[in-house]
């Protein structure tokens, strides 16, 4: 689950939960005294009912706007492009049938009397497709993780709705009627009776085997990490006192009231600030391989618990394990024969997740998981789902700097570098444009980004420099010093200010430039709207001397999920929105940061439609001295403006003068 439904937690992941508490879980989960739901693999929304319209939400700007509305869901862009936006919105139109089956009197005690409540709820079917391959395309509302929003903090909170959620349930089936004619049928989820485990030993096996960890009695998860990171920190810094030490745990753990490394390494010699920043960033890693026993563990319980289970949403059970079971045995062997880039990372991962799926004869059901709720927490247990999830990931889209191994198999890779190209505005970069980097950062040995230099609503290209280094970092795929290379990825990413406005010049240009001969050059594009099919229809190989232009077509990025872009980005910061959606997972913890820079940059557009006409003549003008330098070059190529390796006339700036005219010939043309 992503978007409002955050990330839902495995009992590993809630750093506040004690031993003991885990352990009375584990008990009741063997003991099948757990009340849940079967988790589903598809797309998540939040489904209402706000001022007598059906509402969807798919964030936190979604909710507090009072969701949107079927018209607004139809002009939303999704990352999963036009297949998802069917998905989203034939699933939204079965939902509107429902709750318009309903009276106002009966929508009221679902939604709260101001339509307050936002039903947590999952698309899923042949219409939505992932992993699992269901049956019938449902809409799945679930039985808890529902939520509103409080204006008063401008937060999302869960909402206690037993009394709403019971009502639901008494007028549910009349959705199958109201939803007779669609694509989709609205249900509640099924729930999900648990394998009892009747060998005590089997418990009381799996309790020792996590308290042999040193976690145990009343001491919390963040407890146990702390005494584990501390002995370690001193160790790696003996120039740091307790107290530094301290807050240096501190801030590996998360604690966001903690001092920031700088702070901490105040004082000290550079080379010492740079190897504790660095020690920083590698916590995740250190803090995975520490609970790693706790989550085997846990694992192997998940799996004697979902052992066997039928799927209500699957008619043919054992067909599906058995594909299931084939598609992994496909991954397994391709990972192990694999001999590309990073080879010995994605022979690390296999063996780590095949230490938890131990052989794909293991695969034994299609059930996701189970979700169920204790103490107000959410909380879930997949069994080898999420192996067999990490492994088909891994083969079909790559992970890291491992490229993806179906378009490996079917590359023949001659020597020389791979070189990934992306221009673009980046008029602020957000997380949409670090899922493109690190896609190409996958395929490609290093990874070139153009910024465009002209200002956008104030924006400056210098400003989206600094914050693309900022996401580059946080995600460790641009390379450090050297004195910190032992914790720090090999260099990836350049970011670069382009001397040229159109993108598409930008990136030929630099195709040109003489270090890239020898190379192997992937123009960068993606797949929204057809964004790669109209850019890259034409053979720009015969335009390039010294180089091999692969087919963009086969590397294009395909965006999953929600489609975001700079002009939302622009538009929330003005609207004083939180804008933390727009940032990468990796850079959350920076956004005031980031918010305050690009405030203090972005100007009001009192005239949008003079400025988005003065934006088109201006592009206008300047391509038209580039689609004539195409056509001397010896033929043009469709989306390009001049071809790689054609001889260049000086640049002519195009005057403010120029602009104006042209833009006052069109108005007048129009009449305005």
């Amino acid at each position: 689950m992503g978007g409002v439904a955050g990330h839902l937690s495995h009992l590993y992941d809630n750093r506040n939960l004690t031993f003991n508490e885990m352990a009375d879980i584990l008990q009741k989960a063997a003991k099948g005294e757990l009340v849940g739901t079967e988790k589903t693999d598809g797309y998540n929304i939040f489904l209402g009912y706000v001022d007598g319209k059906p509402r969807a939400a798919r964030n936190k700007g979604d909710m507090s706007r009072g969701g949107m509305t079927f018209e607004d869901l139809i002009n939303r862009e999704f990352r999963g492009g036009e297949s998802a936006r069917k998905a989203y919105v034939t699933a939204f139109n079965a939902y509107v049938k429902a709750v318009e089956s309903l009276s106002e009197k009966e929508r009221a005690k679902i939604f709260g009397p101001n339509g307050e409540i936002f039903y947590n709820t999952e698309i899923q079917g042949p219409i939505a497709p992932n992993v699992v391959n269901y049956d019938e395309n449902v809409v799945n509302i679930h039985r808890m993780g529902h939520k509103k929003y409080n204006k008063e903090d401008n937060s999302l909170e869960v909402v206690a709705n037993e009394k709403e959620s019971a009502f639901l349930d008494s007028v549910v089936d009349r959705f199958e009627e109201a939803t007779a004619d669609q694509d989709f049928s609205v249900r509640r989820t099924a729930f999900l009776t648990l394998n009892k485990i009747t060998d005590e030993t089997f418990v009381e096996k799996t309790l020792d085997r996590i308290q042999r960890t040193g976690y145990s009695g009343d001491m919390t998860i963040n407890d146990y990490l702390r005494d584990k990171l501390t002995p370690y920190t001193e160790e790696n810094f003996p120039q740091l006192d307790e107290d530094r030490v301290k807050l240096l745990v501190r801030r590996m753990l998360g604690d966001k009231s903690a001092p920031t490394v700088s702070q901490i390494a105040r004082g000290m010699e550079k080379e010492v600030k740079a190897k504790i920043s660095a020690f920083n960033k590698n916590s995740k890693f250190l803090i995975a391989k520490l609970v790693q026993p706790i989550e085997m563990a846990i694992h192997d319980f998940a799996v004697e618990l979902l052992r066997g289970l039928k799927s209500a949403y699957i008619l043919d059970n054992e067909a599906e394990v058995e594909r299931l079971k084939n598609e992994t045995e496909k991954a397994i062997r391709a990972i192990q024969t694999y001999d590309g880039p990073e080879k010995k990372a994605a022979q690390d991962i296999l063996v780590r997740q095949l230490d938890k799926i131990k052989h794909h004869d293991n695969i034994d059901t299609v059930v996701e998981g189970f979700v169920f709720q204790h103490n107000g927490q959410m909380y879930k247990f997949t069994g080898n789902f999420a192996p067999m999830n990490q492994l088909l990931g891994l083969f079909k889209y790559g992970r890291g700097k491992i490229p993806q191994m179906v378009k490996e198999m079917l590359m023949e890779r001659n020597e020389g570098e791979t070189v990934a190209i992306l221009p673009g505005k980046f008029k602020p970069p957000h997380r949409g444009h670090l899922d493109m980097i690190e896609h190409y950062a996958r395929l490609a040995d290093k990874v070139i980004i153009l910024i465009s230099p002209k200002e956008k609503d104030g924006i400056t290209a210098e400003v989206s420099e600094r914050i693309l280094n900022m996401y580059l970092d946080d995600a460790n795929i641009r390379n450090a010093d050297a004195e910190i290379a032992q914790f720090e990825s090999p260099l990836k990413s350049i970011v670069k200010v382009s001397e040229f406005a159109s993108p598409v010049r930008a990136a030929m240009e630099y195709g040109n430039r003489p270090e890239m001969k020898g190379t192997k050059i992937i123009l960068g594009a993606s797949t929204k709207g057809g964004d790669a099919a109209e850019r890259f229809a034409g053979n720009v190989q015969k335009y390039v001397e010294d180089a091999e232009v692969l087919n963009p077509l086969d590397y294009a990025f395909d965006p999953v999920g929600e489609v975001i872009s700079a002009t939302d980005f622009r538009n929330a910061l003005r609207d004083g929105e939180d804008i933390e959606r727009f940032l990468p997972d990796t850079s959350k913890d920076r956004v005031d940061y980031i918010a305050d820079m690009v405030k203090k940059e972005l100007k009001e557009v009192n005239e949008p439609f003079l400025g988005i006409f003065r934006g088109l003549v201006d592009e206008v003008l300047e391509e038209e001295e580039i689609e004539e330098i195409s056509s001397m070059g010896g033929g043009s190529v469709q989306g390009y403006a001049l071809p790689l390796g054609a001889k260049r006339r000086k640049r002519k700036k195009v005057s403010e003068k120029e602009v104006n005219e042209a833009l006052n010939y069109l108005l007048q043309k129009l009449g305005v």
